[in-house]
């Protein structure tokens, strides 16, 4: 976990170093959208915001894009692809007297949910509270990385905010493609903005920073949960080897991952030889890993998770190995996907 932590620092860092360095966010340009961007200082989704244009440092910031006809896929020409999440790019700058703050620009992707995606509205989180937040942001188009952090409290720690007035401007666009799948110039991107005040005073800063650390947790957790058990829970794999039959299997999880309660668990289906050698340098053997990956439905402190483990046996020499044993499994870098528990049969 702390790789992964790093790993979004780092590149959070990367890109807001780009408006230390002269990067230019279009903030002069103008709506190609019909529709408005709103903020309040409680959530949309709940009914009882109130719209709002300026905010202090101690409030809670959310924001809506709503348009004026069509749906958000048809505006923004969203194109649904197999196996791809869809999304909208986001960019979020901070300015003072009509400059743009050292590091106070981020460009990053906004996930699209499938509800979203048909509506004529969608609601973001702009500085949520951590237990509200529901935005996930990414700086990759796949949100394979990045996941976990929201723009504007990660602007405010680089740049070291100082007292002060400021705008936010907030730009929310598609980069559209042309009929033979070339990126279309950016006059011609759908694109909606809005803007609010804000008064930042430093004595809010350590109640924001450690909100911002909050809001990455829930979102790691929540970002990609399981609706339903997946399809390799009712395609197993058949189990013919004496080295990893079901008990066997099931004591290795039982042993290596004692925090775990697995309520389920199957070794996935798979066509190739059952068992990889891996040697070291000199060509010797250092263990055999058990190819199928075995596939867990789990819980952890009363919350339940979809995972999965590789196995390995590790060479004792001679020609033998030793006993089967957890290798890596797939929260190593981040969560699992959650699940309701009541959705585990």
């Amino acid at each position: 976990m702390k790789s992964t932590i790093f790993f979004i620092l780092a590149l959070s860092s990367s890109l807001t170093i780009l408006a230390g360095n002269g990067f230019e966010p279009s903030v002069c340009g103008r709506s190609s959208v019909s529709g408005q961007i709103s903020f309040s200082n409680t959530p949309f989704a709940s009914g009882a915001a109130t719209a709002k244009k300026t905010f202090n440092s101690a409030e809670f910031i959310y924001g809506k894009l709503e348009l004026s006809s069509g749906t958000i896929k048809e505006v923004f020409k969203i194109k649904d692809k197999e196996n791809t999440p869809a999304f909208l790019k986001c960019e979020f700058t901070i300015l003072q007297n009509g400059e743009v703050v050292s590091y106070g620009s981020s460009k990053d992707f906004i996930l699209v949910k499938d509800e979203s995606k048909d509506a004529a509205f969608i609601n973001f989180d702009v500085m949520p509270e951590a237990a509200k937040a529901s935005t996930v942001y990414s700086m990759l188009d796949d949100f394979s990385a990045g996941i976990g952090f929201t723009p504007m409290p990660n602007m405010i720690f680089n740049a070291h905010l100082p007292d002060g007035n400021y705008k936010v401007h907030v730009k929310i666009y598609s980069e559209t493609m042309d009929a033979y799948g070339s990126l279309q110039n950016e006059e011609k991107w759908p694109n909606i903005e809005g803007e609010f005040d804000y008064k930042f005073n430093e004595e809010d800063a350590e109640k924001i920073l450690a909100n911002r650390l909050l809001i990455r947790d829930n979102i790691l957790e929540n970002a990609f949960r399981y609706d339903k058990l997946p399809p390799v829970f009712s395609n197993p794999g058949k189990l013919t080897d004496p080295a990893a039959t079901a008990a066997k299997i099931l004591a290795i999880l039982k042993r290596d991952l004692p925090e775990r309660e697995i309520i389920k668990w199957v070794a996935e289906s798979y066509s190739g030889p059952v068992w990889s050698i891996a040697n070291d340098d000199y060509g010797l053997p250092k263990y055999k890993y058990f190819n199928p990956h075995v596939w867990m439905a789990y819980k952890i402190k009363g919350k339940c998770y979809i995972g999965n483990v590789t196995l390995l046996q590790p060479y004792a020499g001679g020609g033998t190995y030793a006993a089967l044993q957890v290798a890596f499994t797939s929260s190593g870098s981040v969560p699992d996907k959650g699940i309701d528990c009541i959705k585990v049969k």
